[in-house]
């Protein structure tokens, strides 16, 4: 942002979304720039990233905890070519960074849309003031009005985006082609035009839904959320969610501004910016921080570059392996292992939910609250980080260091819900027996297994666990302390199902279908492991196993009703249209599935219970599969019967804290 008399050398400083377009000037992207691509196929889903990174500010907005402003990229900005006079609109050229305003007009230019469809008009109106100007009464250019002027190439389609209603743009370029069906393709030469519609579509559903899965605002916990509780319409709730998406761009989001000077080469520098090169994680960030501090505590003393050496050599040295820069597989968002990592370590440490996304805001805020370092030496803060790395390689699957813990790691990633860690972090400590780690585990396991079962929203996941890392620092590591825990969760996004609701579901409710594949096959085997006797010979898991449904999804030709096989049936009679309803709610049930390898699956097919028996008899050695072929018939009833069995079964493997006997 160019001011008056300190535009002669370059400086860079943070600014929010709000100070840069919330001035009245205008910002000019210069003719020989690219024209805008990041809704092309080439993007590297940077639209997307764009979006996710609004949407979790403003679940942080929902949830009152927006304690960072989030850092989203940078601007290169130059003095305008026109000679500036009184009564003009201050011009700006975009050397570097347009692409990235442009996205953020874009996204306003779609907020204010909804928001006029919705009937919001305060919110509809605070978007024009970031994407108009006040003509000055010199100006004579009538594209003044817009805040951004961008390439030839680009003008008409985003000015119009600014300029007209959303019917009048879709009309106009749906009559040049530029949809395919309700949607605009990714080889459109209307970049902008297809990165405002995903805008559209994802406020949209942020209205609709709420924040997706790792921004899922705790209702039951938020003060917000109790009013809406208490009988607030539809359009209440969907005007509070977009303004705070609102909010979140214009004041949580910010920009690094580099404006140059009179005299600066903008080529030369925007040629260094954009050199190829990595970009920096956020623990490289934290790794200067900690080291930096680590040479300032030396200082005067003659050996602080040595010093931080050792300490580099001696303990950051491992994590600059290549295996902590991988994605981490299972964890959202997608971000190198170290960085999911560090987030959890400090969960772990305070008990306190982290964003990944502002990871080094967060590391700062713990190691140096209030700027006063944490620890009297950077070595005790380096022990914590050391104290904590085997434990995430353990979970990871990368290093064998405790079986329980490396058995948690694994139903944990399973699942996708590697919030859990900081708990792992915790019972992983020395001071914990092993008796109290395998039964915290298998508590921790049985919650997410009858959740799955029970058909309950593993959205709000990402609050609980870290509020009972924070019971557990504060009463202790116990077995006692989390059952108190999941006795105090009532509510449907926290609650610890109980046998008879179990039960319920697995007797009635589908499993097929509702249940994740990978999830549902894992649920059966631990039933296959249960159901085996102490005489049962051992038999590994398959690599690869198949739900499979005793009697299957196409049964009319070999499983037929009672009455189905008579010369002639009353399809309309009540009693077998009833019959018939009762079997398509119960193939689905838990009781109706088994598994199978991938041979076996195939060859069952819809075949007849006597053959599908003999093909189970033969080929399976799963105590499942002995159970059903050991059957005369297969029928309703035979389900229900087996239904009653697996759901005993379920209560004892998954068990309930109340009942949990440790040991």
């Amino acid at each position: 942002m160019v001011r008056k008399g300190v535009n002669k050398r370059m400086y860079a400083k943070e600014f929010k979304v709000q100070d840069i377009l919330g001035r009245n000037e205008r910002f000019i992207v210069p003719l020989y720039q690219r024209q805008y691509q990041w809704h092309d196929s080439r993007d590297g889903n940077r639209t997307s990233a764009f979006w996710q990174d609004v949407a979790a500010k403003a679940g942080d907005v929902l949830d009152g905890r927006a304690r960072f402003e989030h850092y989203m990229g940078a601007l290169l900005l130059a003095p305008g070519a026109t000679q500036r006079s009184f009564g003009m609109t201050p011009e700006i050229q975009v050397v570097d960074g347009q692409q990235r305003l442009t996205t953020f007009l874009v996204l306003l230019c779609a907020i204010r849309e909804i928001a006029k469809e919705k009937g919001f008009e305060d919110i509809a109106d605070e978007c024009k003031q970031y994407l108009f100007n006040e003509p000055g009464r010199s100006d004579t250019d009538k594209l003044v009005r817009f805040k951004l002027t961008p390439t030839p190439v680009d003008s008409e389609v985003f000015l119009d985006l600014l300029g007209k209603p959303l019917i009048d743009v879709r009309r106009k370029y749906r009559s040049r082609g530029a949809y395919w069906g309700s949607g605009v393709p990714k080889n459109t030469p209307f970049r902008a035009l297809r990165a405002y519609e995903f805008f559209i579509a994802q406020v949209a559903d942020f209205l609709a839904s709420g924040p997706g899965d790792d921004t899922e605002v705790d209702i039951d916990q938020d003060s917000r959320g109790n009013e809406l509780e208490k009988g607030q319409e539809e359009c209440d709730i969907a005007q509070i969610r977009l303004n705070a998406v609102l909010e979140a761009l214009v004041f949580h989001l910010k920009l690094i501004v580099i404006t140059l000077g009179e005299g600066d080469d903008a080529q030369v520098i925007f040629e260094t910016l954009n050199s190829a090169g990595q970009p920096l994680l956020a623990m490289d960030l934290v790794r200067n921080n900690i080291f930096h501090r680590a040479e300032a505590q030396r200082r005067g003393k003659g050996d602080a570059r040595e010093r931080a050496k050792q300490l580099y050599e001696e303990v950051w040295a491992p994590f600059d392996d290549a295996w902590w820069r991988e994605p981490a597989p299972s964890a959202r968002p997608q971000r190198p292992r170290i960085d999911h990592f560090l987030a959890n370590l400090l969960t772990a440490e305070t008990g306190e939910r982290t964003t990944v996304r502002e990871l080094y805001a967060e590391y700062r805020a713990w190691a140096t609250p209030n700027r006063r370092p944490r620890f009297e030496v950077v070595e005790d803060e380096l022990a914590v980080l050391q104290k904590h790395a085997p434990t995430y390689r353990n979970l990871e699957g990368h290093l064998e260091r405790n079986e329980t813990i490396a058995w948690l790691g694994g139903r944990l990633r399973m699942w996708q819900h590697t919030t859990a860690y900081p708990i792992a972090f915790q019972i992983a400590e020395e001071q914990v027996d092993e008796l109290t780690r395998k039964a915290i585990a298998t508590l921790l396991d049985s919650y997410l297994t009858r959740r799955a079962l029970c058909d309950l929203t593993p959205k709000n996941l990402n609050r609980l666990f870290p509020r009972l890392v924070s019971v557990l620092r504060r009463d202790g590591v116990s077995v006692e302390t989390v059952r108190r825990f999941f006795a105090g969760q009532d509510s449907p996004t926290a609650r610890f199902p109980d046998d008879r609701e179990l039960r319920d579901y697995i007797l009635a409710k589908r499993a097929y279908g509702r249940i994740r594949p990978h999830i549902l096959s894992d649920i059966l085997w631990r039933l296959e492991l249960a159901s085996r006797s102490s005489r049962t010979e051992a038999t590994a898991r398959p690599s690869q196993l198949w739900v499979e449904h005793a009697m299957p999804v196409a049964w009319e030709e070999n499983w037929p009703l009672q009455g189905d096989g008579a010369k002639s049936v009353d399809y309309d009679d009540p009693h077998y249209r009833e019959s018939r309803r009762e079997r398509e709610e119960a193939i689905h049930t838990l009781g109706n599935l088994t598994i199978v390898t991938d041979k076996l699956n195939r060859s069952l097919s819809n075949l007849a219970f006597k053959e599908k028996k003999l093909k189970l008899i033969e080929h399976s050695n799963l105590t499942l599969n002995r159970r059903i072929a050991e059957r005369e018939d297969w029928d309703e009833s035979a389900i229900r019967g087996r239904g009653e069995t697996l759901a005993t079964l379920a209560c004892t493997i998954w068990p309930m804290p109340i009942t949990f006997i440790q040991g």
